[in-house]
Formats: structure tokens, sequence, C-alpha cells
């Protein structure tokens, strides 16, 4: 048997050639530094030192040449090395390489020297998107495209008066709801809290002048959902609880916008005259219809600022666990999920609007389950136990991670256990996730 017929096939980035040996450099990059009077160096190491791979490679038979430029055409860069013994393993091509033919004594083969570098792939910087900041930013977007779609469908012009003055009261109620909450969380900010206060009064005083300008109305309502340039976490919490409240706006007020008469059966009793409410009669008249989109514009404006003022909110709350990170995705999504299918029944508008409302929120939605996402990605998550008969808390945390090193902690999370030998039965625990 020759030589020949002992090479294995090889290959390098999927060009194939033979081997018949492989050499390894490989250890450590170390400094010595020896001083007078020492018997033995100092010795620094310095890491790893870069593993060197070399071998010949062959290529052999009547079309050699046609290999040779095949494996010459690859031979730069990185790529994967598939080696009979050291297998396979991504390289870099270190440098030059030699080829060597000989036709008249080795006709019909080349042999290059190789020389490559074991690594991985290069590592560049990669930037990593500020998922707070974008959700800040896609809310302020969120924003410009409700008051977009406000002023696009709000039109008092040649309405009846009694369906005008029901939807212009419709704002009013839901403007002074919403400052009956923020008023509480806006104290005690400095020039944010009389700036906030200003802005409540002008729209609270200017609001039958405003209703004619729907842009400008939108964008008065608009300041009553800013947030303060510097905000503690305390205070972004209760913002995040105010504007929490205005959503589902519908429910919060009540529909007393005409009064109906109620007929009894004959003998029953005399005709009685009480407050209506909407669900019950209907949108079956014209104008009845023209009130309701009147009405729905309004809430989806306020609606819309206050979810996108809630990201914003959420953006600069440090999460506490996991658990309240998928609270507020839920928050977030249901919101968002049921304004946009509650929008997808509405009438088209009779203008079209600088900006797509379903878009903004969309966008918002995505921005905001990102951040909490990647934010929450390192959190511990709580799951809760319920003892059944009165238990120590050493053996309550045997019980569940098979040690009793968690007892402390389980203390920690439950202030109500009195006695760690007495833990109440019938009572869940908050017990921390250690899977």
């Amino acid at each position: 048997m020759s030589w020949i017929d002992q090479l294995l096939p090889a290959s390098f980035r999927g060009v194939p050639f033979h081997v018949d040996s492989i050499e390894h450099h490989a250890g450590d990059n170390v400094v010595l530094r020896e001083y007078p009077f020492q018997d033995l160096p100092t010795v620094f190491r310095m890491g790893e030192a870069a593993e060197e791979i070399k071998f010949s490679a062959y290529v052999i038979g009547d079309d050699y040449t046609d290999q040779r430029d095949k494996l010459r055409e690859v031979l730069t860069g990185d790529g994967v090395l598939v080696h009979p013994t050291a297998g396979s393993m991504r390289v870099f091509v270190a440098g030059k390489y030699t080829i060597k033919e000989a036709p008249t004594t080795e006709g019909g083969l080349a042999r290059f020297d190789l020389t490559f570098v074991r690594a991985e792939p290069r590592r560049y910087p990669q930037g990593v998107t500020n998922t707070p900041q974008e959700a800040f930013r896609k809310a302020e977007l969120a924003k410009a495209a409700a008051k977009d779609a406000f002023a696009a469908q709000w039109v008092l012009k040649e309405k009846p008066g009694w369906a005008a003055d029901l939807a212009v009261n419709r704002i009013k109620d839901a403007v002074a709801a919403t400052w009956s909450k923020l008023a509480r969380v806006t104290q005690g900010l400095g020039d944010f809290t009389s700036e906030v206060i200003g802005n409540y009064q002008a729209l609270n005083s200017g609001l039958n002048d405003l209703v004619r300008t729907p842009r400008l109305l939108a964008d008065q309502i608009a300041t009553l959902f800013e947030l303060p340039t510097d905000l503690s976490q305390a205070a972004a919490r209760d913002f995040q609880a105010a504007f929490s409240w205005v959503f589902d706006l519908d429910k919060r007020l009540r529909k007393t916008d005409f009064e109906v008469s109620v007929m009894p059966a004959v003998g029953a009793g005399l005709v009685m005259y009480g407050t209506g409410h909407a669900d019950a009669i209907g949108t079956e008249s014209a104008t009845r219809a023209l009130l309701a989109s009147l009405t729905a514009a309004s809430d989806q404006l306020v609606e819309s600022l206050a979810t996108a003022a809630y990201v914003q909110a959420t953006a600069t709350v440090e999460l506490a666990n996991y658990d309240e990170a998928l609270a507020l995705r839920r928050t977030v999504s249901e919101q968002i999920t049921r304004l946009m299918t509650e929008a997808s029944a509405a009438p088209a508008s009779n203008t079209m609007p600088g900006s797509s409302w379903h878009d903004g929120m969309l966008g918002l939605q995505t921005a905001a389950l990102r951040d909490l996402q990647v934010r929450s990605r390192d959190l511990v998550r709580l799951t809760s136990y319920t003892p059944q008969s009165w238990q120590p808390v050493w053996y309550i945390s045997y019980q569940l991670f098979g040690t009793a090193a968690y007892a402390d902690e389980i203390l920690l999370m439950n202030p109500h256990i009195r006695n760690p030998l007495l833990v109440p039965p019938g009572r869940a625990l908050r017990i921390v996730r250690h899977d």
C-alpha cells in the first residue's frame, strides 16, 4: 500500500482534500521575570494562546489542477474545517500558505502547507435597543395618532342640539373623573404640579369653546396625561394607578342621558318616570347613532391618552418580580386589544386623519410588551404554596426544594408567619421559585 492510499479525506468550507497528519500548537501565553539572587522565575499567565493547526493538504487525480484552484479560492477568511482526527471546528486561515507541485516525480497531485487558527466568529460591538426609551417614544406617537383620530371624528356641526350637549357633557364628565384621580398624585411635584393644575383649569373653563375646535380640544386634554421629567418610583406607581383607572371609561361614567317612562301592567301602579339608560333603548335612531359615534370618539381619545401615559409610567418603574411583569403585560395587552377591537366596529370618519390611530396603538403595544419582556428576563418568578396543616417553615422549605436552606427566605416573603415552627394552614404562601 502506497502512502497515497493511506491519506484520509478532509475539507475546508466544503472543498475536499486529503491529509496524512495534523500538528497542534496550543497552551498559554506567559511572561517570565527573572531576578538576581532568585533561583526560580516569576511566571505571569497572560491567558490562553491562539491554537494553531498545521498540516499538509493534498489534492490528487487527473483533475488535480481544478481541485487545486477550487481550494485556493476558499483559503481566505474563516470557515468550518473538517479533519478526520481533529473533528469539525471553526477556523481562520492564518496568513500565507505554500503550494508544492512536482510534475516530473509526483505527477497528478499538489500539496498545500496550511496553517489555521482555531477561533469563534468575530465579535463586533452590537447596539442594544433601549426598550424603555422606545416604549416612551411609541407612546408619544400613539398620543399624536389619538389626537388626529379625534379631530377627524369629532364634528358637532349640524348635529341636533340635545345630542351635541350630551356629547359635550360626556367629555366634561371624562375630564372631571380623570382629574379626580390625577389631582392626588400630582401634588407636591413642584413646578409640574402648578403646570398641570393650570392646564386643567384652562381646559375646564374653556371647554365649551374648545369643543368647536376638536384639534385644540385634544391638545388640551392631552396635557393631563403628561409625566414629570424626574419621576420617583413611588410617584410612577401612583401615576400608573391613576391612568389605569381611566381604562374602560364607558363603565366608569353613568349613562343617564335621557328620561324614560316606566309603564306598569294594568292595575299594578302608577306610571313612573325615571332615569333611563342608553343600553335599554339602543341606537336605532339616526340621531342616537350620531351621539354614540361622538361618545365613542371622545372615550377613545381619553383612553388612548391614558394607555400611552400608563406605558410611559411603566417604562420608568423598576420591576419587583416576574409576576409583576406578567401582570403589567396582561394589563397593557388587554387594554390595547380591547380599544382596537371596539374601534374596528366603529364607522369610518368623514375626513382622513393625519396619522393612523390603529398603527399607533399597535406600535405602542409591541414596544410596551417588548420592554417588559426584556426587563423581566432576569427576574425571579413567584409561585404559591398553601399548607394543609400546621408545619414548621424548615419542613416546608425541604418539601418544596429538597433543602431547608430557604426557610429564612420563606419567612421574609410571608410576614404573616409569627412563629417559624407554626406556619398556619389554609393561607397561601408567596414562594420564590428556584427551578
